[in-house]
């Protein structure tokens, strides 16, 4: 009878792939949006590992047992990708237009003040929690400052709050984090072209922009105004693989809505930023 019994949990814990569960990460937390680019809560789940993981029924929860996400048939996360479940798609894509790796929806919300977040594969076996808090040790700017939790590397231990950093702008869902280091130390080469969204917006008269790029190559950031005429270009030259920022000084322009693209080989991001004066 022993035997047999031990022999049915190590054949379970095999079945479970121990390997993948653990290159599965919770990576990014938004659980306090500011009031003017309310993107509603969200959590980002990165696969780091070398190959492609069926999340389907993979379960998110809060402290709350009863508060359950699952992530729907069909569902993979290749190496190297992320997905981003979402409470409220439209409120969501409206802060994050270019982001298509997101799923929703989340029927309950992350608590401002610290909550418990925890992910479970299709058997209810937990592979991943985070219990964040809104006061130090954790970073504070998260809490309704327009940054995210961001996780700073993949290989840390997401349960302390030293691997954790508030990130620039408004976070970087379904793309590298806008605060990964290795080793804590040197940055990560990005793993996309991306572009974030500027921070602060609404700004008055300058603001920062922060964007990536994946490979070498002639790199072109602009702004233009809703006519499409443009009124800045802020980039346009060859540039290597890194992530970048800058500041735009707005001085000479009027109160309203502008465009900012970056485009690189054939690639094209563009994100909405509000100057009020």
């Amino acid at each position: 009878m022993f035997k047999r019994y031990f022999l049915t949990i190590f054949l379970s814990f095999i079945s479970l792939g121990i390997g993948f569960s653990q290159s599965i990460v919770i990576n990014e937390i938004n659980y306090n949006s500011p009031s003017d680019m309310d993107s509603n809560d969200w959590i980002e789940i990165f696969n780091h590992g070398s190959s492609t993981v069926d999340i389907s029924g993979w379960i998110i929860k809060d402290s709350n047992d009863d508060n359950v996400f699952a992530f729907p048939a069909n569902t993979t996360l290749t190496a190297g990708a992320y997905i981003v479940a979402v409470n409220t798609i439209e409120n969501f894509d409206a802060v994050f237009p270019n982001v298509q790796n997101r799923i929703g929806t989340i029927d309950f919300n992350f608590s401002n003040g610290g909550e418990l977040v925890r992910l479970y594969d299709s058997s209810e076996v937990l592979v991943d929690q985070v219990e964040y808090d809104d006061a130090s040790p954790w970073p504070t700017e998260p809490d309704g400052d327009g940054s995210t939790l961001e996780l700073k590397d993949p290989e840390l231990d997401n349960s302390l709050a030293s691997s954790w950093a508030a990130s620039a702008g408004f976070g970087t869902p379904g793309s590298t984090n806008s605060v990964s280091v290795s080793n804590e130390e040197d940055y990560l080469s990005p793993v996309k072209f991306s572009l974030s969204q500027n921070y602060p917006n609404p700004f008055n008269p300058s603001t920062n922009i922060s964007y990536s790029i994946s490979k070498p190559g002639n790199v072109k950031l602009e702004v233009f105004d809703l006519l499409g005429q443009k009124v800045a270009v802020l980039v346009n030259e060859v540039q290597a693989t890194g992530n970048y920022d800058l500041s735009f000084d707005a001085s000479n322009l009027t109160s309203g809505i502008y465009i900012y693209r970056i485009s690189q080989v054939g690639q094209t991001l563009t994100r909405r930023m509000t100057l009020i004066k």
